[in-house]
């Protein structure tokens, strides 16, 4: 996983902004690259459909100026990408995303209860999966976090930033029952 650490080169200007002055910035990591694949399938199937529809109207600069649509779209998220970011600090969880207009939605580490990797097939095959943060708020700002590269090894990590253990090896008296409100989230969204 590439991490970008403080003691490292520190967090990428875009993400550093948004940290307060005494946090401590533990994980930042952009989104996989995969977020890009819905919107060039729809632009590419779009050019398939285009080009038919176009063969067989009288009117095709109508259809070809509704196409060029998707290809905008595409470029807009593909520039849009090398500014998303995942990042955790030792207080809060952020995604910070957006080109023209910035976007940083966080959730505070200790309203976290319960915390759900989710990974498809395609997921496992390409190295990517969504992480779900369960709060007992239900607008929260970071609920489900698509794309995120190397999801085992951020679930691991941010796990230990959720629920510390004490030396004796038990989990901390704030984690208490985190184990039954993790499980009763992701047999929900099973469920769904």
């Amino acid at each position: 996983m590439r991490r970008i650490s403080l003691a490292q080169d520190g967090p990428p200007a875009s993400v550093n902004r948004y940290l307060l002055p005494d946090e401590l910035q533990v994980i930042t990591v952009r989104m996989h690259p995969a977020a890009l694949a819905g919107p060039l399938i729809l632009a590419c199937g779009g050019l398939v459909a285009a080009r038919k529809l176009a063969g067989r109207s009288a009117r095709s600069d109508i259809i070809w100026g509704a196409y060029l649509l998707l290809p905008l779209s595409f470029l807009r998220r593909l520039a849009a990408w090398p500014a998303t970011y995942l990042a955790v600090t030792d207080r809060r969880m952020m995604v910070i995303g957006g080109l023209a207009s910035r976007t940083a939605a966080a959730v505070p580490l200790d309203k976290v209860t319960g915390l759900t990797l989710q990974r498809t097939a395609l997921g496992r095959l390409l190295g990517y999966g969504t992480l779900i943060a369960a709060s007992p708020s239900r607008r929260q700002a970071v609920g489900k976090v698509r794309y995120v590269p190397y999801p085992e090894q951020l679930y691991l990590e941010i796990s230990a930033l959720l629920w510390p253990e004490e030396p004796s090896g038990t989990s901390s008296p704030e984690g208490g029952g985190e184990g039954i409100i993790a499980d009763d989230f992701a047999e929900r969204f099973r469920q769904e």
